[in-house]
């Protein structure tokens, strides 16, 4: 009987050492760093892409952000995504594709083509009815739309057209992203804007000008603030889910 004390007594204080012990620290996981990724409204149907590769390159953590928003905090990289022809392209900014501007009126209006000449008239209001270019054409205002200038394609538009700010039509109509442009023009059958050609769908049809010999396709970059080889790999990714 005393044998058998001994043991339970023996092994209640084992119990209670073994409770009472230290207990193990664990290492903490090292967070992954966050890379802010900011899209030029044009650029913005890049998404699908950039989801995909984000979710295909996990060792950093992928913040897509508008291109307005304000970053609250420094980041060893920070990626800006935008389409412009930008002579101060850094070695750390990087070519994904191009696109090209359209001219572009809802399908109800039967405007085959635009001399390059009557493209700059209509979008500087030298011509507000449609009935001035052809007598085919109805007896109505033109309604134009055009992108606000602190806008990427508010400057490429203007490089391609030769039309400076102060000579576009102050009747225009601005839409704050190419989405609310092109539902504008399929909500008026007179209207007519500018769609870069990534933006394009059965709700609105292109105008062809003729004599058009300005270039019209500008680049869609992404400018780095510092280099990052699971960025490079990660743009690299992107271009690939773009040729698809």
């Amino acid at each position: 009987m005393r044998a058998y004390k001994i043991f339970f007594v023996g092994l209640a204080v084992l119990l209670m050492t073994a409770c009472s012990a230290e207990p193990i620290t664990l290492p903490a996981s090292t967070p992954l760093p966050s890379v802010p990724v900011q899209l030029d409204p044009v650029v913005e149907w890049l998404r699908p892409a950039i989801q995909t590769c984000s979710q295909q390159i996990p060792e950093r953590n992928w913040i897509v952000l508008s291109e307005d928003t304000q970053l609250a905090a420094e980041f060893e990289t920070a990626v800006h995504v935008y389409s412009n022809l930008d002579t101060r392209a850094s070695q750390n900014t990087f070519l994904i594709t191009s696109d090209a501007l359209q001219v572009v009126t809802n399908p109800a209006l039967s405007l085959g083509s635009l001399t390059f000449s009557e493209l700059q008239a209509v979008f500087s209001g030298k011509i507000n009815q449609w009935d001035e270019i052809a007598e085919n054409l109805p007896e109505a205002e033109i309604q134009v739309w055009l992108y606000p200038q602190s806008m990427s394609i508010a400057e490429n538009f203007n490089r391609w057209s030769g039309l400076s700010p102060q000579s576009l039509s102050p009747l225009a109509y601005l839409a704050p992203h190419p989405l609310q442009l092109r539902n504008a023009i399929a909500e008026n059958p007179f209207a007519i804007g500018i769609l870069p050609t990534r933006w394009m769908n059965a709700q609105v049809v292109f105008v062809n000008i003729e004599g058009d010999q300005n270039i019209r396709e500008f680049p869609v970059l992404a400018e780095l603030t510092a280099p990052d080889p699971y960025v490079r790999e990660w743009l690299f990714c992107i271009q690939n889910q773009v040729r698809q």
